[in-house]
């Protein structure tokens, strides 16, 4: 495996060299076919490439204003006809280009020749223009990168029209199933977990029969203590229902507040957190400096950010604050990009669609020869990702391109999870997209990134193949000192266990860590590296759904729109799944999406709550009786950045050391808690602990006692050089 990793990255270092026009680092769009094997797409891309040129002749130091009144209508004519070769063909037939992004064309070949005519010309930009081609582009490629098919199980032998839409998945032979009582073999069950019926709220994604893509991803949750009384708070994102009809249902977000015991008091509507739009994710930060945990919310539409008063209520400040985004976010982080204190905020976005869409949606695609399926994400324009600077003064500008995150190919992300991969002290981002190559943004130095997945090895798997990416974590799985990445992905393929070699390079691990068999089937969403036995290796915890209701009416198939969750138990470095005797939470069959983990019940091991499609969570309580040691930290930061979010957290205890760090967002769509937590195994004595800020400010706390919660303090003036 590492010389195929070796051998992969020499490879696209000297394609990156000798093939400069195909953004290799960005993942552009170019997209190259034969004319005779398909005329109508060889004219779309022809027109593509000349409307292309002109824009980019438009902005040429020195243009004349003739000339560029004349570049601009050019330009103009092309655009236009791009949007009318980019139509179906005839009856039946499927359209190139999607209506709504036929309709953006039609739109800016109209605003093209209004700026043509128009008095200042000279102070055109191209910059949408070239966007909007570049998500014409994204949508042409389809399953089409750099001449490679990335095929999916949507794929047949025969068919009698092109195949339109679809996840990428796995086409080889499946790996070998490995039987529960293989892995029960290695002894009992270290871990047992508990449902705790105690949260009432479902969270709803469109209608039973999910017709259109947007019904499928469902939502994400988070753990934070909003008012600082110690206990972990629950906050559950919502969509909305559909009617039979297609007309919307309203359903409101759900704040509980953690009374202690097992006990939670819904306070939604007192906090002002009861918004009912078509929400998706969550992330948590200090975004103001003042002290108080806020949350940002993403949804289909203008999303939230709701800034915590301090007296337990929220106020919704997305406008003031430059950050509503629109389209159809999923993922967020807040996270210091610059080490100037203060946090960014970076926004994944999914598929470009319209309400028109979603009430005419039909299932047209089929999966595995069985139910009729919704249409997409492939045939369907991305949404670019977006990244919002923050000013210090409780706003934002918008800096996505400058600061090297632009995102042409408009992918369909995902997850998120921001993260020191090369531990040089600022913080890098890991995007996982769906039947996109995933994104590796590394972090320069003072917020500015370079686009390295391809480099580094995590954008495609071991097989060069793109995946369905959903959900993303980071963590030292082997002990090496070195955090590795995780990626759940789509039903009958493996998800993706990224081993860090050196800080640069990765090597697809998913296979030698045990990982293959024990995750092909299930379809994963939240994904979490957590200590589930405190016994000083971190564990992992799958939440599992397929998004096809109409999979059950075909049994061959094996398999269920219900699916358990899973644990898979950290062993050395390869995982086993315990879940059929890891207890009977983990028996239990709904949907699952959204995954967090956090101490719900303050005994020192980490619980995990999983949000259900079209039905309430699933709160699992933690009944591990290993009797392991464990410690527990909380950062707090005077000034800016209370929470010490970004912060990379070592514990020296026993002759071992550990790595962690204080995220907001992660997971799929999903907030942790904020604490890390850290098992000791039989170690009973003395812990040490460092902690490092973005930027490398550095902090040294010795001989803390485990079994306890400790608040760490990070003063100034306690700070060693760095």
């Amino acid at each position: 495996m590492k010389t195929r990793a070796w051998f992969m990255a020499l490879f696209l270092a000297s394609a990156r060299s000798a093939l400069p026009d195909l953004g290799l680092a960005t993942l552009a769009p170019v997209v190259q076919a034969p004319a005779s094997a398909d005329p109508a797409r060889a004219r779309v891309l022809e027109l593509l490439h000349e409307a292309t040129k002109q824009l980019e002749e438009a902005e040429a130091p020195g243009t004349s204003e003739s000339v560029l009144r004349g570049r601009l209508e050019g330009a103009a004519t092309r655009v236009d006809d791009l949007a009318k070769a980019g139509e179906a063909s005839s009856p039946g037939a499927v359209a190139l280009l999607s209506e709504s992004l036929r309709n953006d064309l039609q739109g800016a070949a109209r605003e093209l020749r209004r700026q043509a005519g128009a008095p200042g010309v000279l102070a055109f930009t191209a910059a949408p223009y070239l966007e909007l081609l570049s998500r014409v582009g994204a949508q042409l490629r389809g399953d089409r990168l750099l001449g490679l098919s990335f095929q999916g199980s949507y794929s047949q032998t025969k068919v009698a029209e092109p195949v339109y839409g679809g996840h990428a998945s796995a086409m080889g032979p499946p790996p070998t199933r490995v039987a529960p009582s293989e892995d029960a073999a290695f002894g009992p069950s270290p871990v047992a977990f508990v449902e705790r019926p105690v949260l009432a709220a479902k969270s709803y994604c469109g209608g039973p029969t999910k017709d259109h893509i947007l019904e499928s991803g469902g939502s994400g949750l988070a753990l934070v203590d909003y008012d600082q009384d110690g206990r972990l708070d629950v906050y559950l994102v919502t969509a909305q229902g559909l009617t039979p009809a297609r007309e919307r249902i309203p359903h409101q977000n759900a704040l509980y507040r953690n009374l202690g015991n097992w006990t939670f008091e819904d306070v939604s509507k007192r906090a002002g957190l009861d918004a009912a739009a078509w929400g998706n994710g969550v992330c948590a930060g200090d975004f103001d400096d003042d002290g108080r945990i806020d949350l940002y919310v993403t949804n289909w539409g203008p999303n939230f950010l709701f800034r915590n008063r301090g007296d337990g209520t929220f106020a919704e400040v997305a406008a003031t604050a430059g950050v509503r985004a629109g389209g159809w976010s999923t993922g967020c982080t807040f996270f210091d990009a610059d080490a100037d204190g203060d946090l960014d905020l970076y926004v994944v976005r999914y598929v470009r669609t319209s309400d028109d869409e979603l009430r005419r949606a039909q299932r047209t695609l089929q999966w595995r020869g069985g139910p009729a399926t919704m249409v997409g994400p492939v045939g369907l324009a991305g949404e670019p990702d977006l990244y919002f600077e923050n000013r210090g003064d409780g706003t934002f500008v918008e800096a996505t391109a400058a600061a090297g995150l632009t995102d042409p190919a408009g992918a369909y992300g995902f997850g998120v999870v921001a993260t020191d991969y090369d531990d040089d002290g600022w913080v890098d981002l890991f995007v996982a997209n769906d039947t996109n190559p995933n994104f590796l943004y590394r972090n320069l130095g003072h917020g500015r990134f370079e686009s390295v997945g391809l480099l580094a090895g995590v954008a495609v798997n071991a097989e060069g193949r793109a995946q369905a990416g959903m959900g993303v974590d980071s963590a030292d799985y082997d002990g090496d000192g070195r955090l590795d990445l995780v990626v759940t992905n789509f039903a009958h393929d493996t998800d993706s266990l990224y081993r860090n070699l050196d800080g640069s390079l990765f090597e697809e691990a998913t296979t030698d860590s045990g990982l293959a068999a024990r995750t092909y089937e299930r379809m994963g969403w939240g994904v979490a590296f957590f200590d589930a036995d405190h016994d000083g290796d971190v564990d992992l915890f799958k939440a599992n759904g397929h998004i096809y209701p109409n999979v059950d009416e075909f049994p061959k198939l094996e398999e269920t729109f219900r699916q358990k969750n899973q644990v898979l138990v950290n062993e050395g470095g390869r995982f086993r799944d315990l879940s059929e005797a890891a207890g009977p939470g983990l028996q239990v069959q709904r949907v699952g999406r959204g995954l967090a983990v956090g101490d719900l019940d303050g005994d020192g091991d980490e619980d995990v709550v999983v949000s259900n499609m079209d039905d309430v969570p699933t709160v699992l309580e933690n009944r591990q009786a290993t009797g392991h040691h464990w410690v527990a930290l909380r950062l707090e930061r005077p000034g800016r950045n209370r929470f010490g979010i970004g912060a990379r957290v070592k514990v020296s205890a026993g002759g071992k050391q550990q790595v962690r760090e204080v995220r907001s967002g992660g997971s799929y769509l999903s907030q942790n808690a904020l604490a890390t937590h850290f098992g000791l195994g039989a170690h009973a004595g003395p812990v040490d602990v460092e902690v490092r800020l973005p930027g490398g400010a550095l902090w040294r706390f010795a001989a803390l006692r485990p079994d306890r919660v400790h608040v760490l303090t990070l003063r100034d003036e306690a700070r060693e050089a760095s």
